[in-house]
Parts: structure tokens; C-alpha cells; sequence
């Protein structure tokens, strides 16, 4: 997987519906656009961020993942031209003029030796950076998504809030690039429940895969929960994932285990 960085000039191109794509990330958990892609190389599944140019405020304030190749489509503009565009998946988008990560901050350390300000959307995130990228708007996404989750007005269903938003929030902590390794580096690549490993089973196409569960549910744990990859996180295979979530309120590990050991006898 590789990670992509994609740019949006609102002086170029006026984003009409923003606040309805940040409504439906909230309620569904994903918002699907075509975006221009300039580099060949973009596939289904590489990592993608969105960064704000221009005059305003300065900053990433979403990400997501790449949804397909880059086609020749019509130019955003409306001109009679052809230009290669993508469609992306954004799991996290928040209002840029309420909350952004600034590119100030993008450019402190060994992250300065990127090119933030880039004049073509979906460019190459230098590998060796990425890691950094994502800790840092991981730090962001725990200082400011939980704030941004609590105090959301256009949403008022206590069902909604205490149900389908809760997983669709735990769901994105569990597909963080950034809190999956920290997880897998951790508790390693076999089921907690199970012990099932990939690779031992399938050799080397199961290499590296695995689950990672949350382990408890955000309206149980306060309005002041940070997540902690290690502590609330752990590494399951699809099956077990999949019972754990078969109720309502999730299976704890330990029930899981106690299930497969009643079986057993």
C-alpha cells in the first residue's frame, strides 16, 4: 500500500456539498468522490490524504483510501478536456475551517521533506515518511475527533448516537494504518481468541493479515476517551471478528474464548 497525497484549492474549485459529505461520514462512515490523480501509479486500496491550499488556512483534514485507478474523465471545470481522476473513500473528513492539521506542523522535523504545497493532486507520500504522517494525524485524530464527535448538532437520535455512530467511529480507529501497526506490533499477527495465524495456514499469501477489533464501545467509555492502540485494540481473525459482533454489545475476548472451550468439550 502506498499513500497518497490529494489537493483541494477552494479559489479553483468550490466543494458545494462539503458539508453534506462531512454529514454522511458521520452517518455512514465513508464519503466516496472522484478526485483529480495525477500520478500513474495510484491502485484500489493505497492510503489517501487531503490537503487544503490556498488562501485560507493551510492544512490536511481528511483521509481515506483510493477506490480505484485513475480514469480519463471530464475536467472538474467543466472544460473540454480529459484529465485522470479517481474515486477516493474518505473515512475521516472534518470542516477545514474548524478543524485542520496545519501544514506548519507538516513541516517540522523530517516531514519538511515533503512537498506539501504541490500544484497536482495525488502525488507520493516519500515512504520513509509516511509512518511519521500517520502518528502525527493520529495524535490529531485523538486530541479532535472525539470533540468533533460529542458536539456534532445536526445529529440528535440517541439510538443513532449510542448504536450505528459508535461503531462507525471505533471502525475507523480499527483501519488506522498508524493504530493497526502499533496493535500488530504489539500482540503480533494471531487471533486473541483462537490463535489462528494466516501465514502458517495459507504460507506466504497470508502473510500480514489479520484483523484488529476495538475493544470497547465509545459512548461506554466517556467524553474523555483517548484510545490507546495497545489497550484498546487487540488482533482477531474475520471469523471470530465477526461472532464477537454478533450481538448488540460486542463479546468480550475472554467470553469469545470461553465459547470455543464450551465447544471443545
Amino acid at each position: 500500500m502506498n499513500t497518497y497525497l490529494f489537493a483541494w484549492k477552494p479559489e479553483n474549485w468550490e466543494w458545494i456539498d462539503l458539508q453534506s459529505d462531512i454529514l454522511k461520514v458521520k452517518e455512514t462512515g465513508s464519503a466516496t468522490r472522484l478526485w483529480s490523480a495525477y500520478t500513474k501509479s495510484i491502485s484500489p486500496g493505497d492510503r489517501a490524504f487531503l490537503i487544503r491550499l490556498g488562501k485560507k488556512q493551510r492544512g490536511i483534514f481528511a483521509s481515506g483510501f483510493v477506490k480505484s485507478s485513475p480514469m480519463p474523465l471530464p475536467h472538474w471545470s467543466g472544460k473540454d478536456k480529459l484529465v485522470p481522476r479517481a474515486f477516493v473513500e474518505f473515512e475521516t473528513l472534518f470542516d477545514p475551517d474548524k478543524m485542520i492539521l496545519p501544514i506548519e506542523l507538516l513541516k517540522i522535523g523530517e516531514l519538511g521533506n515533503q512537498n506539501w504545497s504541490t500544484q497536482r493532486s495525488g502525488i507520493k507520500i516519500r515512504p520513509e515518511l509516511v509512518d511519521d504522517l500517520e502518528a502525527l494525524w493520529f495524535d490529531f485524530l485523538k486530541e479532535n475527533a472525539q470533540n468533533d464527535f460529542l458536539n456534532d448538532s445536526t445529529i440528535n437520535d440517541t439510538t443513532f448516537y449510542e448504536g450505528s455512530k459508535t461503531q462507525i467511529t471505533t471502525t475507523r480507529y480499527e483501519r488506522n494504518p498508524y493504530a493497526r501497526k502499533k496493535c500488530i506490533e504489539h500482540y503480533g499477527l494471531n487471533c486473541s481468541v483462537c490463535e489462528f495465524n494466516f501465514e502458517k495456514t495459507y504460507g506466504k499469501v497470508g502473510a500480514d493479515f489479520i484483523h484488529v477489533h476495538h475493544l470497547n464501545q465509545i459512548s461506554d467509555v466517556g467524553q474523555s476517551y483517548i484510545i490507546d492502540p495497545i489497550k484498546d485494540l487487540c488482533t482477531v481473525c474475520p471469523n471470530c471478528h465477526a461472532m464477537i459482533h454478533k450481538r448488540k454489545i460486542p463479546y468480550s475476548i475472554e467470553e469469545m474464548k470461553n465459547l470455543l472451550l464450551i465447544k471443545a468439550e
